[in-house]
């Protein structure tokens, strides 16, 4: 059956417009974005004049707020015209959140910033991370690109990192590091340990031993330590001389109180540290690809890094504040917290603790 040419006509005059309506509409999905990015070829210049004309990007973090919030203020005043938008989360929530993104092709974020390896190495995969354009994340800056950009397009941006330390009026000779805490002394409720209720907490469990030996864990079992459910609690507990150390403290709670007068201090484990590396990503769905790809090279910037890591870990070396290099913080297995095993430890650690 031939179809009439006048119907055709029409037919192929509706699909042309409602092309253009996506097109004009659709803005954020992946291939726009990525055909929308300054090269890295064309230079920092380029890359700010396309960002101003964006005028804006929206950073979803599982940073500390504060420090996101100064970052994206010094951003703001380094570049007039471009606004930031910050929006703090857990990993989970805002892991959540990209996803539907992904998958209705309908950006809001421009750049995510997540502790959740295994979150990000999937995306990864997939590909739905642009690649990044800036001068420091392409190798021409001090941010060391080779070591810190990871296939697949994310990068480390910083790290949080967990300690040891100790009241300095009930423990005033101070600790060198974590087999200190196995001092006699410190028997009998003085040292705070935390309870591996979430698989991150059972994986500081699995570096100790792997750190100090294997019996290590027992070890600190065989002291009767206080248990408490956080580092900040059992940060406190250290202060107010409820227990002379602890062995999961946060430098970046401890430097306030100390700042104040607080009898804490804490030290940086000579072999390294374990915590939670913190990894960049400019999404393939940015509505602002450019203005995300600007900020994202300022936060890994020497300006940016002593914003964004205060009593924490940086991607470069002396930056004020800091306290560690990201090259010296754990890097989390995925394949071995699985649910199972995660158990499996939960279930050993409550037979030594409790």
């Amino acid at each position: 059956m031939r179809s009439d040419p006048r119907r055709r006509g029409a037919l192929l005059i509706v699909l042309s417009i409602t092309t253009l309506l996506a097109a004009a509409c659709g803005g954020g999905t992946a291939n726009n974005a990525e055909s929308e990015v300054v090269p890295a070829s064309a230079g920092i210049d380029e890359l700010v004049a396309a960002a101003k004309k964006e005028g804006q990007l929206t950073v979803y973090s599982a940073q500390d707020l504060t420090a996101l919030n100064n970052l994206a203020k010094a951003f703001e005043a380094k570049y007039p015209g471009i606004d930031v938008k910050t929006v703090r989360g857990v990993d989970g929530d805002l892991g959540v959140k990209v996803e539907t993104e992904f998958n209705t092709g309908k950006g809001i974020a421009d750049m995510y910033v997540s502790a959740s390896l295994s979150w990000v190495k999937p995306q990864a995969e997939a590909k739905r991370f642009l690649a990044p354009t800036g001068p420091e994340l392409t190798g021409k800056g001090d941010y060391d690109a080779k070591q810190y950009v990871h296939d697949g397009n994310y990068f480390e941006t910083n790290s949080a990192v967990l300690t040891f330390g100790w009241n300095t009026k009930l423990h005033s000779q101070g600790l060198t590091d974590y087999p200190d805490l196995l001092d006699p002394s410190l028997a009998g409720g003085k040292i705070g340990v935390i309870e591996p209720t979430a698989p991150s907490i059972v994986d500081f469990y699995l570096w100790l031993e792997e750190t100090y030996g294997a019996d290590f864990v027992k070890k600190l079992a065989a002291q009767k330590p206080r248990i408490y459910p956080s580092a900040l609690p059992m940060g406190e507990a250290m202060q107010s001389g409820e227990i002379a150390a602890g062995s999961f403290v946060a430098p970046i709670t401890l430097d306030p109180a100390k700042k104040k007068g607080a009898p804490v201090d804490y030290r940086m484990p000579p072999e390294g540290v374990w915590g939670a590396r913190y990894y960049g990503m400019v999404l393939s769905t940015a509505p602002n690809p450019n203005a995300g790809q600007l900020f994202a090279n300022f936060m890994v910037t020497a300006e940016g890094q002593e914003l964004i890591t205060p009593s924490a870990g940086s991607v470069l070396p002396k930056v004020p504040g800091t306290v560690i290099t990201n090259d010296k913080v754990r890097v989390q297995d995925p394949a071995k917290l699985t649910p199972e095993a995660v158990a499996a430890y939960q279930k050993k650690w409550k037979s030594l603790f409790q």
